[in-house]
């Protein structure tokens, strides 16, 4: 008798303890199904779908390992993308939002949230779905909620010090990549540059392979014979990292098709390995002068307008990026 009581008791106790891990194990994982806005396998994500209420999106869509598209369009920046996953990979709970901010944050989200859809190995469905809204007040945190959840959090980095809802921006021109020129030498098949102002100056530099370079000059497609090729092989290696500043969307349409009609300060050409040729064609920028300033000079001497490829858009590149890259004949030529 006594024994069949202590087999009594040890069974109501296991009936407890399971009962035990089974309601915690539920909660956790109601818990969780809240919580859970990061991606552990960053590279399985295929598509990021981005929206405000305003219906201004940007959709980033994976091409290869490596590269993304920007709203089918453009080559994202890599450092943008990369940050985005970054941040999709490591986000976490800082706490759930008080009690006492409940329904501002609720309230704030629903009028000015930022909707993200997260897609996964090429799925159209979304993987995880998620609202981003402004920084807490003391600008370490932010406040996101999950789809089909009512309950708001406020998420952050560990170890960063910041908000995240800056990463995830739905501004087209700030996610499209700059890069102008990305060539290995050995990748490029000629470089010629016309020198508007000095004709006699332009040229073309070839890279007929196995370090051997030839010399021409533009105007009448003379050889040039007294250069040094170890000159012309380390300018052709200067085309391995050059990047426009940014796109002049401030320009007008009026205003932008006045500066393509200009007199351009150089037409410079690159022609690769595929044939594929690269034109940027540059113009003088004007400065705007400030009410309490004295302007120098009419031109802005750090940064110039450009076109890529005749295409019917204004970038912004700059002297110091460009002036290796735009040096005369005489540059060339063996002292």
């Amino acid at each position: 008798m006594k024994k069949n009581k202590i087999y009594l008791i040890l069974f109501i106790l296991l009936i407890a303890l399971a009962a035990w891990f089974y309601f915690t194990d539920k909660k956790s994982t109601i818990k969780r199904k809240l919580r859970d806005f990061a991606i552990e396998d960053t590279a399985s994500v295929s598509k990021i779908f981005m929206v405000n209420k305003n219906n201004k999106s940007i959709l980033l869509e994976r091409l290869d390992k490596s590269t993304w598209q920007v709203n089918g369009k453009y080559i994202a920046r890599k450092d943008a993308v990369d940050l985005i996953l970054k941040t999709l990979k490591r986000i976490d709970i800082k706490s759930p939002v008080s009690k006492a901010s409940f329904e501002n944050v609720v309230r704030n989200l629903a009028a000015t949230n930022t909707k993200v859809d997260i897609f996964i190995n090429g799925e159209d469905e979304a993987f995880k779905t998620f609202y981003i809204g402004g920084p807490t007040q003391d600008q370490y945190g932010t406040y996101m909620m999950l789809e089909n959840s009512s309950t708001p959090f406020i998420t952050y980095i560990p170890g960063f010090s910041g908000y995240l809802s800056s990463r995830f921006f739905l501004d087209e021109y700030a996610w499209r990549d700059t890069k102008i020129f990305k060539y290995a030498f050995n990748q490029i098949k000629e470089v010629s540059l016309e020198i508007y102002n000095k004709p006699e100056k332009s040229y073309r530099a070839v890279n007929n392979g196995d370090n051997s370079f030839s010399l021409f000059h533009l105007t009448d497609n003379s050889v040039v014979q007294n250069f040094d090729t170890l000159v012309v092989k380390q300018y052709l290696s200067l085309f391995k990292k050059v990047n426009f500043e940014r796109i002049a969307n401030e320009v007008s349409d009026s205003k932008r098709d006045s500066i393509f009609k200009a007199k351009p300060l150089f037409i410079l050409n690159l022609k690769d390995n595929e044939d594929k040729i690269t034109t940027i064609t540059s113009y003088k920028r004007n400065l705007t002068a400030n009410r309490d300033s004295v302007r120098l000079t009419e031109f802005d001497p750090e940064r110039m307008y450009a076109r890529i490829n005749n295409d019917n858009e204004l970038v912004i590149i700059q002297y110091f990026i460009f002036d290796p890259l735009t040096l005369d004949i005489d540059y060339f030529i063996k002292k």
